[in-house]
């Protein structure tokens, strides 16, 4: 099935890179990282598991869905609108990688041209030897919109306040 946003490419030509180097943060971009224990228990892991694999995430954050696949998987490309004050910037991503490994799953994704930050960011669901379930979030991020730009240093308070939500989003 075509879709209308297949023929968008990466907004940055850094993420050519990634693949080989998943650490790998360019220069000019910021690495942002942030995690927190959401729950306790396989069955709390499995649930939240599910719930990462079908964009809870982001719909727990209050994103609103323009065009979003039922299930995260490799090519599918994914649109918001994120709701922050005034403004309901549309966010285009391609997910790039996925990966379930029974105590690890999760998912990366790249910005598309029309998305107001160049980058990439990756969601996971881990469960460590206690049972602890930890959702971790990784942005490599610049900003991309002209509005992005004028406002400055509030661009990072912005992106922590989406993932002070995208935290939050499974919490039990």
């Amino acid at each position: 099935m075509s879709h209308a946003y297949d023929d968008l490419a990466p907004n940055t030509a850094a993420f050519g890179r990634v693949a080989a180097d998943p650490e790998y943060v360019p220069a000019g971009f910021r690495l942002t990282e942030r995690s927190r224990v959401i729950g306790q228990g396989d069955a709390f892991y499995e649930e939240a598991r599910a719930a990462l694999f079908r964009w809870q995430v982001q719909r727990g954050s209050g994103f609103a869905f323009v065009d979003v696949p039922l299930r995260v998987e490799v090519g599918a490309v994914s649109v918001f609108r994120i709701p922050f004050g005034p403004l309901r910037p549309r966010v285009i991503c391609r997910v790039y990688e996925v990966s379930d490994t029974g105590t690890r799953a999760g998912f990366a994704h790249v910005a598309l041209a029309g998305h107001p930050q160049l980058g990439w960011e990756s969601y996971h669901v881990e469960r460590n030897r206690f049972g602890q379930v930890r959702l971790a979030i990784r942005v490599v991020w610049r900003p991309s919109a002209w509005w992005m730009h004028a406002v400055g240093p509030f661009a990072r308070v912005a992106l922590a306040l989406v993932l002070r939500r995208n935290l939050a989003a499974l919490q039990a």
